[in-house]
């Protein structure tokens, strides 16, 4: 009595700490269950979601597997399964998990994964018929759709694609933001090597509302790709004025500074990010590199100094010290060789 007592109120500490994202908590707390219980099914639910949600998949299969053991026919386990060895790209065994799910029930996205898993076997026939019978299960919803346009997409079947993406947009029940879905015909425009359409359409997509900043990293990889650099200034000032936080119009415009190797416009990007957020420490860590890149390795190391109270990770600082103060003798070096070739 009193060791279930003890599970039970460990296992309402783990969903508390869960519920307030406090995930090594949560950890803590699961592992403990499993000490006294190894194969408590709750413990290694939550312990699955944990993982599953932190993208940790090779830890989320490692519970998830314990429990498969010994609930070999419950639904949301083989689900977990199906979806765990999908996302770590074992297609063929993530289709078995998931038809032994649908033996206990049908479900819509189930099949699209079905569909998206032949699709990364490119057997493009058998996911082009799973998707379908997903569609025909949910006819209003866009989700079957744009996943038989990326089929048709990764056969080369580009016009077909678009003509799907192009009937989703008229379509007065579709359920995909709009952005999205100019984005993707972009994508596909650029595989056929229509670069002027789709940088058209990319332009769409940056002024659709509900516009996610993904869409504008994808735009900048475009134009990289598409050597449209011109454009890229363009993007830039249109991100600048969207809705979206100023802090990601910003982390962009400086990543792209520093890929033209423009230091100092990366130097005046970092000065306002830490006015905007003192607190994010990824942004004194890229000032720390810029004023590496412009030789003032006191300055960069001023930085780490600064980073090191607002991180854990000891090794980072180490390794991010060590590099600069490497930085610095082989710049020394090399102004050694140059004053003595004089």
């Amino acid at each position: 009595m009193r060791r279930k007592l003890k599970i039970q109120n460990l296992l309402e500490e783990a969903v508390k700490s869960y519920e307030e994202m406090k995930y090594d908590d949560t950890v803590l707390y699961l592992e403990t269950v499993l000490e006294i219980d190894k194969n408590n099914y709750e413990a290694l639910i939550l312990l699955t979601r944990v993982y599953t949600g932190s993208g940790l998949f090779k830890e989320a299969l490692q519970y998830c597997e314990r429990i498969y053991k010994n609930y070999p026919e419950d639904s949301l386990v083989l689900f977990n399964m199906g979806y765990i060895n999908q996302s770590l790209g074992k297609p063929k065994k993530a289709i078995f998990y998931y038809d032994k799910y649908l033996k206990y029930e049908e479900d819509y996205h189930v099949l699209l994964n079905i569909g998206l898993s032949y699709m990364d076997m490119k057997y493009y026939k058998k996911a082009m018929s799973v998707i379908e019978k997903a569609i025909k299960m949910e006819p209003e919803n866009s989700d079957g759709y744009l996943d038989k346009a990326e089929c048709f997409t990764k056969q080369g079947k580009y016009n077909d694609a678009i003509k799907i993406y192009e009937e989703r947009l008229k379509n007065p029940e579709n359920n995909i933001e709009e952005y999205y879905i100019y984005t993707k015909i972009a994508d596909v425009k650029e595989r056929a090597g229509d670069i002027e359409e789709a940088l058209k359409n990319y332009n769409i997509a940056i002024n659709c509302e509900n516009v996610d900043e993904l869409v504008y990293e994808a735009f900048y990889e475009f134009l990289l790709r598409a050597d449209r650099k011109d454009e890229i200034e363009l993007m830039l000032i249109n991100y600048a004025n969207s809705p979206i936080p100023r802090e990601r119009s910003l982390n962009l415009e400086g990543r792209y500074a520093a890929y033209i190797e423009d230091f100092e416009r990366a130097r005046k990007v970092c000065e306002k990010l830490l006015i905007l957020n003192p607190d994010n420490p990824l942004h004194y860590f890229n000032s720390a590199y810029i004023w590496e890149m412009l030789k003032d390795f006191d300055k960069a190391l001023d930085f780490i100094k600064k980073v090191e109270k607002k991180v854990d990770d000891k090794e980072l600082i180490k390794n991010a010290r060590k590099r600069i103060m490497k930085s610095r003798r082989e710049y020394m070096k090399s102004l050694n060789k140059a004053e003595n070739k004089r």
